[in-house]
């Protein structure tokens, strides 16, 4: 059976060696369809930045398409061509795609604001729709049957609060034009009239935070029951008013909610006077509690299976493995357990790496960026009047964790989700990416220095349009105790958008002496200082909008020995290598056990990468360290953030 990709990728062949493509729907970023191009050779580069492309194109392709040594893309998302320069014209071929013709029944209008991801489900329901082409028709189908949302069944407080778990917890997104079209309808409900549908709808951590105190009045509601019932526990239901918690499905989910961070249990009341059922919900007894959510978290990870393709799936197991790693760290349990548990991603999310990662930079940076090279560009999109970009330099998920706790009882909440770090995971490839919204190849003068981070940042927002008056960077913060005159933008009111870098997770990576329990120890410590609370509640008050990321993760490595070739690309933690050409770099990698020859996808000509491979480190024999430079998931993938309160 064919399918929607077929119809795309029919369009090209080797017998051409030179595309235009005008793809204004971004068909071509599929992940599945870039991967099947790769396979028949035939490479995909965007058409934003004509200097950029320019150079790119000079250095990596032109002698190849010469030569015909492969097929090369250049898409475009305009609807002329162009757009493209004369010399392109005159010697590619031009294709023109566009949604309009594969899902004709549809108000393409609508269709053009779907994720990528849908489209298999949609293209199978095409042929048997029966609707109009009109926006509503179109939207009332996608939302029953596509994204499985029965919103015109909504009347009680149970039955929303069904809906919203659908949208914030079971489903990966959910485009805002199908929200508002859920909207719309919601409020004309007169059951539901006095609630806040707009917030609810939009926003996870509003409608986690409202349930979390619908959570907190339920419960005490309950004990003081029970207090009217001569402390006799209530288990039948009958005893308290019917509440939206007691419907099964919340109590199926209850456990998950709880368990994930995502609802904060009640402290201070007795649970002996409540229902079983209630009991995840509360803090009572600590180490019983944190048992439940460690062997809760160890499961999910343990029976989650990863579609090769997709790589939000390994975002959402990097966070998930976040927590569970921090709780075993800090509980001291579960320790073989989550061994079990790197090793048993780590392996498939090498695999993967090599054959997927280099097709990430090919994907937008809307609606979310993928990369820490679309940050900025992502930030850019979001026309925020004032912006804070922080970042965190070395911070994986499971310090992410541990900072989030603390935060959250402080009375943040967060938009959270996760972009993959540039490879090798070092500080100078990966930070300077962020700063300069740019692939490493474009500042390859730079790459061993992070000196220049200022200058790609100014320049990054001045060709936005911000006056350089109006951009603010800083980095070496988090060592000092915190005085707002040490922070820019505090006293200096012209200051539109601000980056700065807070290094001390990464100092503390390069001192740990226990590894991960040292790390976990003195982050503690200073989360204690209310240090980042404060710069984050003072950026606030002057109407910033904040980000949180990191330019790298890192993980607990054993040293197989010191490397004596190639250049020391970062001290204390070395799991990567770096030569000026690939035959050294091949050479040391047949020599030396547990290495990895890196594609450099994305790196300069220059810049060749050999990395250890699963837990090993170019360091004394036996010697533990926390690391980073290489390609686990723990490295790799990392937190980005919007500070929601």
């Amino acid at each position: 059976m064919t399918n929607w990709r077929d119809q795309v990728l029919r369009q090209f062949n080797q017998n051409n060696p030179l595309y235009l493509v005008l793809d204004r729907d971004q068909l071509l970023l599929d992940e599945m369809i870039l991967t099947r191009l790769n396979e028949e050779n035939i490479q995909v580069v965007n058409f934003s930045d004509s200097i950029l492309f320019r150079y790119e194109f000079e250095h990596e392709y032109r002698t190849r398409i010469e030569r015909r040594d492969g097929c090369l893309l250049v898409r475009a998302e305009g609807q002329v061509y162009h757009v493209f320069s004369y010399d392109l014209l005159q010697t590619g071929q031009r294709v023109q795609l566009d949604l309009a013709n594969i899902f004709s029944k549809f108000s393409t209008q609508i269709i053009r604001q779907l994720d990528v991801e849908v489209f298999d489900a949609l293209y199978a329901a095409h042929e048997r729709y029966q609707g109009s082409s009109s926006n509503k028709d179109t939207l009332d189908f996608l939302t029953k049957h596509i994204y499985k949302l029965p919103y015109d069944l909504v009347y009680t407080r149970a039955e929303l609060w069904k809906l919203l778990l659908t949208i914030h917890y079971e489903l990966d997104s959910i485009p805002d034009v199908v929200k508002e079209y859920i909207v719309s309808v919601l409020i004309q409900k007169s059951d539901l009239a006095e609630m806040p549908i707009q917030e609810l709808v939009f926003s996870s951590s509003f409608f986690y935070n409202y349930l979390g105190a619908e959570w907190d009045t339920f419960v005490h509601q309950v004990h003081n029951l029970a207090v009217t019932q001569s402390g006799v526990a209530i288990e039948d239901e009958s005893y308290y008013e019917a509440h939206p918690f007691t419907n099964p499905y919340m109590k199926g989910i209850l456990d998950n909610l709880f368990v994930e961070g995502l609802l904060q249990p009640v402290e201070g009341l007795p649970d002996n006077d409540l229902p079983a059922w209630m009991h995840v919900g509360m803090k009572i007894d600590t180490t019983r509690t944190e048992k439940i959510q460690l062997e809760h978290l160890y499961q999910r990870l343990k029976e989650s299976t990863i579609n090769d393709y997709r790589y939000k799936e390994w975002i959402k197991y990097a966070e998930l493995y976040g927590q569970f790693k921090h709780r075993a760290i800090v509980t001291g349990t579960f320790t073989q357990e989550a061994a079990e548990i790197s090793d048993q991603m780590n392996k498939p999310f090498e695999k993967w790496m090599l054959q997927h990662y280099g097709l990430l930079s090919t994907l937008p940076h809307l609606p979310l960026p993928k990369m820490v090279h679309h940050i900025s560009h992502y930030l850019a999109a979001q026309e925020e009047n004032k912006l804070a970009l922080l970042v965190m330099d070395g911070m994986g998920f499971v310090q992410w964790a541990q900072i989030r706790e603390e935060l959250i009882r402080q009375g943040l909440s967060f938009e959270e989700n996760g972009v993959f770090a540039w490879v090798p995971t070092l500080t100078s490839v990966s930070r300077q990416s962020i700063f300069s919204g740019m692939k490493p190849f474009y500042f390859a003068n730079s790459i061993s220095t992070t000196n220049k981070e200022s200058v790609l940042w100014n320049t990054f927002w001045e060709d936005q349009g911000v006056p350089r008056k109006n951009i603010s960077y800083q980095r070496g913060l988090g060592q000092e105790k915190y005085e707002k005159e040490n922070i820019l933008p505090l006293h200096q009111p012209n200051v539109r958008v601000y980056g700065a870098v807070i290094d001390i997770v990464d100092r503390m990576l390069h001192g740990s002496i226990q590894g991960a329990r040292s790390v976990s120890s003195e982050l503690r410590i200073w989360l204690e200082t209310n240090y980042l609370y404060c710069l984050i509640k003072d950026l606030q008050e002057v109407g910033f909008t904040i980000y949180i990321t990191a330019d790298h993760g890192n993980r607990e490595s054993v040293g197989i020995g010191r490397i004596s070739e190639g250049v020391l690309a970062e001290t204390k933690g070395e799991r990567v290598r770096i030569y000026d050409s690939t035959q050294l770099r091949d050479y040391a990698s047949d020599k030396y056990d547990q290495t990895l020859k890196w594609n450099d996808v994305g790196l300069p000509g220059h810049y060749h990468v050999l990395l250890a491979k699963d837990d090993a480190a170019f360091v004394n024999r036996g010697e533990t360290i926390m690391s980073h430079g290489g390609i686990s998931i723990e490295e790799v993938i990392v937190p980005f953030i919007k500070v929601m309160s």
